[in-house]
C-alpha cells in the first residue's frame, strides 16, 4: 500500500526511507518514531528522560543509515489535564540531545488525547549512494555490535545515547556490508538483515556482551547500539581505526552463513536453532 518514486531508491523496510535530491550530492533520510504512555514509558517518568528517548529513537534510526541528523518535527498529544511545565521539560531533553549531534527542531503540532504520546519525524543527509542498508550482509561476513546487550528496562532506554558518530565513521570506513540498530532485540533485529539480505547467521552466546543473562541480551529490546556485518578480512583493520577514536569496544558476536533465514547460537558445545520471539514493551514487568 505504500507509494514508489524514481527518486526513492530505499522505501519501507529499512530503518529509514533514502531520497535522491536533485542536483546534489547527498541523499536524504527519512524516519519517524512514537513514544507513548505506558507503551514506551511508565507515567510520571523524569520529563527530560521522556524526551531523550522520544528523540534519541529517530537520532538512532538515522545513524543506523550513517546519516547526520538534521531536521526534527514533534507532534505531542496530550490530555486536558497535561501539565505545561512537564511539556517544556520534555522538550528540554529533546533540544539536549538534538544539540549534541547537530539536528534542530523546526515545528510539529499539538492534539488532544487520553494520554501523553510523542512521534517524532526526522530527516539526515549523507553522500549519494552510500547509506548502510540491512539487505548488503554477505556469507562470511562477522556480526558485529558496538556495546552491551540487555536489561535496558533499569534504565538504559530512556537514558541512551543514539550511535550517531559511530554510524558516520562506519559509513566513511566503507568496511560495512550491512547496519541496523538493535531496538527490538538482537535476535529480532538480527532477523531483519537476515531476511533483507537473504542469508543465516551463527551467534556466539560467549562473545555476546551482556547486561543480564543471554536470554536478555537476546530479546530484551531498546538497546540501541548498532548492529552490523563486515567482512571477516576487515574486521581486524576496522577495530583498530575504532579503537583509536572511540573510547567504547567493538564486539564480534558472529557470522553470516548461506543457511537463508535461519538463526542459530553456539552455547558451550550446543548449536541451537533460535526460536522466533518478538519483542514487547514492558513485557512481564
Amino acid at each position: 500500500m505504500l507509494g514508489a518514486h524514481p527518486a526513492l531508491p530505499v522505501g519501507a523496510g529499512d530503518d529509514c526511507a533514502v531520497c535522491l535530491l536533485d542536483h546534489s550530492e547527498f541523499d536524504q533520510v527519512f524516519t519517524t518514531d512514537p513514544v507513548i504512555e505506558n507503551v514506551h514509558f511508565i507515567k510520571g517518568e523524569c520529563p527530560e528522560r521522556i524526551g531523550n528517548k522520544a528523540v534519541g529513537r529517530v537520532l538512532s534510526d538515522i545513524a543506523a543509515m550513517g546519516a547526520n541528523p538534521q531536521w526534527m518535527l514533534v507532534n505531542v498529544v496530550a490530555s486536558p489535564d497535561q501539565s505545561f511545565s512537564e511539556l517544556e521539560k520534555i522538550y528540554e531533553g529533546i533540544n539536549a540531545l538534538c544539540a549534541r549531534f547537530g539536528a534542530t527542531v523546526i515545528g510539529g503540532d499539538l492534539a488532544q488525547g487520553p494520554c501523553l504520546e510523542l512521534h517524532i519525524f526526522g530527516t539526515g543527509l549523507l553522500p549519494s549512494g552510500s547509506a548502510l542498508l540491512r539487505s548488503g550482509a554477505q556469507p562470511g561476513d562477522l556480526i558485529l555490535i558496538t556495546g552491551p546487550l540487555g536489561c535496558s528496562i533499569s534504565g538504559k532506554h530512556l537514558d541512551f545515547v543514539p550511535r550517531v558518530e559511530e554510524g558516520i565513521f562506519l559509513r566513511k570506513s566503507n568496511k560495512v556490508n550491512a547496519m541496523m540498530d538493535i531496538s527490538d532485540g538482537l535476535a529480532t533485529d538480527l532477523r531483519h538483515i537476515l531476511k533483507q539480505s537473504g542469508v543465516g547467521a551463527i551467534l556466539d552466546s560467549e562473545q555476546i556482551p551482556k547486561n543480564g543473562n543471554l536470554e536478555q541480551a537476546l530479546f530484551d529490546g531498546e538497546d540501541f547500539e548498532l548492529l552490523f556485518t563486515v567482512p571477516a578480512d576487515n574486521v581486524d583493520s576496522l577495530i583498530l581505526e575504532w579503537e583509536s577514536e572511540f573510547s567504547s569496544s567493538l564486539s564480534v558476536i558472529g557470522e553470516i552463513t548461506t543457511d537463508k533465514g535461519i538463526l542459530k547460537v553456539q552455547r558451550e558445545n550446543e548449536l541451537q536453532t533460535l526460536a522466533t520471539k518478538a519483542f514487547e514493551h514492558f513485557s512481564g514487568k
